[in-house]
C-alpha cells in the first residue's frame, strides 16, 4: 500500500516572517494554507518531515555565490539564530524529523532518503518556499529517486505569481502531480477512513 508523507521546506523566519532578513511576502501569505495541510497529516497520523536550510556564520558551508552576502553581514539562516528557526505557525511537533541542509535539494548530503524509505513512504506531498529553488530541486531529485511527488500548488511560495505558475508547469512536465491543498487534505482523510474501515473488518 502506498504511504504519503508531507515534506515542508524552508519555512523559516528569515524568509517567512516580516522581520526576516530575506522576507518573501508570498511565504507568509501561504503559511495558513500550509498549516491546514499540516494539521490534516497530523490528525490522520501520517508522517511529516521538515527541511531547513542552515549555515555557519563564518560562511564555510555557504554556496560560493552567496559568500559575499555573509562577508557583508547580510547572511541568513545562520545556525543558532531566530532567523533560522521554523515559523511559529508550522512549529514541528515531537516525532517530526527536521532535515538540516546547506543546498537547494533536501536530498543532497542529508538523511532524507533514508528516513523516507525507513518509514515506507513512496509518495511525498511538498510545500514550502522558494519554489524555483529548494522545493523544485527537491522534487526533481525525488522523481529521480522514484518517489511519487505531489506539488501542493497553493502551499508553494515564490516572488511572483508568473514564476510560480511557470515552475508548476515545468514540474508537471516531469510527472509531478499538481494538486491544491484542499484536494490533498480530502485525499489524506479518505485514505485514513479506508484504512480504519479495513482494520475494523479484520
Amino acid at each position: 500500500m502506498s504511504r504519503t508523507g508531507l515534506l515542508i521546506i524552508d519555512m523559516q523566519n528569515d524568509m517567512c516572517h516580516p522581520e526576516g532578513r530575506m522576507f518573501i511576502r508570498d511565504a507568509a501569505h501561504r503559511a495558513e494554507t500550509m498549516a491546514r495541510v499540516l494539521q490534516a497529516f497530523r490528525e490522520t497520523r501520517q508522517p511529516v518531515i521538515h527541511a531547513v536550510r542552515s549555515y555557519r556564520a563564518d560562511s564555510w558551508d555557504v554556496e560560493r555565490f552567496r559568500v559575499p552576502y555573509f562577508q557583508n553581514d547580510r547572511g541568513f539562516f545562520i545556525e543558532g539564530t531566530w532567523g533560522r528557526q521554523i515559523i511559529d505557525r508550522l512549529t514541528p511537533e515531537p516525532g517530526e524529523p527536521i532535515i538540516v541542509k546547506q543546498r537547494f535539494s533536501a536530498f543532497m548530503q542529508t538523511e532524507l532518503d533514508l528516513l523516507l524509505r525507513r518509514a515506507d513512504i513512496d509518495r511525498i506531498a511538498v510545500m514550502g518556499q522558494n519554489l524555483p529553488n529548494c522545493p523544485r530541486a527537491t522534487m526533481v531529485d525525488a522523481v529521480a529517486l522514484d518517489y511519487d511527488v505531489i506539488a501542493v500548488e497553493d502551499g508553494l511560495a515564490t516572488g511572483t505569481e508568473d514564476t510560480r505558475i511557470a515552475n508548476l508547469r515545468d514540474l508537471e512536465g516531469i510527472g509531478i502531480r499538481i494538486a491544491t491543498a484542499n484536494e490533498v487534505i480530502l485525499e489524506i482523510h479518505r485514505a485514513a477512513d479506508r484504512a480504519a474501515s479495513n482494520e475494523e473488518r479484520r
